[in-house]
């Protein structure tokens, strides 16, 4: 019995995958772009990886990326039926972005919200994108020469927008699925267009182009109530929008005399080094407000003031101007919303349900009105503790050279 017992074992540890699939048997979808077809519902185009193209050992002159749409009413049809013009199996497990086209997005991406939550093909680590003024097939076939593959082009320029400026709300799946089915919050989203001259797919001599016919950009937020597209935020109203969810790092440029006075055209230049912001909601004489509150530390990267760093009343004054130029531009958006939107993208409605439920219940059927009519108050309270690698100035306040 102990040799039968081993001899099974032994079988059991010989036995191969039974659903393994070869390297050269696959193709990997990295972008996809969604469009309103010519005579179906829905036009999709996959974007796959060339993968000897991307080799050192192999590269050649093919294209590092190909191509191919196909039309119907059903995007999980469509992805099983890429192979009518691709010989390889499409993995779409590292797809890292999905571009809607404005047209659907405003028809509502409800359904196809819904058939990437339910399939198991994708993962939630790819970015959701809606095409301004541009085509969605357009922003996954623009080429970039330091980066081969325009979808991974478009991931790591996202993340690296939100590191250094912060003006990505770093929307995945999840969340976007998440704002569409909570109490009290509308979706966002990425806006991406093309600048310059629209051709897509032109082959680029890396060795010779400096300066690029056409570019993939981020422009700005898209706003949605429930699952349809209602309009675009700037890229400025996009970080206010995000200094609301707790934005850490960024740069702002204030103008020196804000709050007084005077007028001139100087500015000073400052990076926020951490932040914390606070929401919530409050009941007054049965009027809404809401608040959002503020803090962090900020250092001095420039200044075109020409004020004496080494005085502590010259901190005091930049501190001033630069909340209160938070305060303005903060509020100034929220407002935005309320007027021209009616939306609640921040949140505010999640915040009153935590806090005080049986209120929000009575108010959750029209709460994007109740939002519309409601009180702001913003208040900002960030500190400034460097002024870079230099505290005096050689500059005084009369722009001579100090003795």
């Amino acid at each position: 019995m102990r040799k039968i017992l081993i001899f099974f074992s032994v079988l059991m540890l010989q036995t191969g995958c039974w659903d393994k699939v070869e390297l050269n048997e696959i193709s990997i979808v990295t972008g996809i772009a969604i469009e309103k077809g010519e005579s179906s519902r829905f036009k999709l185009t996959v974007e796959t990886i060339n993968a000897p193209q991307l080799s050192n050992e192999q590269h050649g002159s093919a294209t590092p990326v190909i191509t191919f749409e196909e039309e119907g009413n059903s995007l999980a049809e469509l992805t099983e039926r890429m192979n009518v013009g691709l010989s390889r199996k499409l993995i779409y497990s590292h797809t890292r972005v999905i571009v809607i086209d404005e047209e659907v997005a405003r028809q509502g991406v409800g359904d196809i919200v819904d058939f990437l939550e339910r399939t198991g093909e994708f993962r939630n680590d790819f970015n959701i994108l809606i095409a301004k003024d541009a085509k969605a097939s357009d922003i996954v076939k623009t080429i970039y020469p330091l980066e081969l593959v325009p979808s991974i082009k478009i991931h790591k320029q996202i993340q690296m927008y939100l590191e250094e400026w912060g003006g990505d709300p770093y929307v995945r799946l999840t969340d976007f699925f998440f704002s569409l089915t909570s109490k009290g919050r509308q979706p966002v989203t990425s806006a991406v267009t093309i600048q310059g001259k629209a051709e897509a797919g032109k082959s680029i001599d890396q060795n010779k182009m400096t300066e690029l016919d056409s570019i993939v950009v981020i422009d700005g937020l898209s706003i949605f109530k429930k699952d349809k597209l209602e309009g675009f935020l700037s890229k400025e109203e996009a970080r206010n929008y995000l200094w609301t969810q707790g934005l850490k790092h960024t740069s702002l440029t204030v103008p020196c005399n804000l709050g007084s006075t005077g007028q001139d055209d100087n500015y000073l230049d400052f990076r926020i080094l951490n932040s914390h912001s606070d929401r919530k909601v409050t009941k007054k004489n049965g009027r809404l407000k809401l608040i959002v509150k503020i803090s962090g530390e900020a250092r001095i990267q420039g200044t075109q003031c020409h004020k004496n760093l080494e005085k502590i009343s010259t901190y005091k004054m930049h501190e001033e101007a630069l909340n209160l130029y938070m305060e303005e531009k903060i509020k100034a958006t929220i407002v935005k919303m309320q007027k021209e939107f009616q939306a609640d993208i921040f949140g505010f409605g999640e915040d009153y349900y935590r806090s005080n439920p049986k209120q929000y219940s009575k108010l959750e059927k029209d709460w994007d009105s109740v939002f519309s009519e409601a009180e702001v108050e913003v208040e900002s309270a960030f500190f400034i503790r460097r002024s870079g690698i230099r505290n005096k100035s050689f500059l005084t306040e009369e722009g001579t050279t100090e003795p």
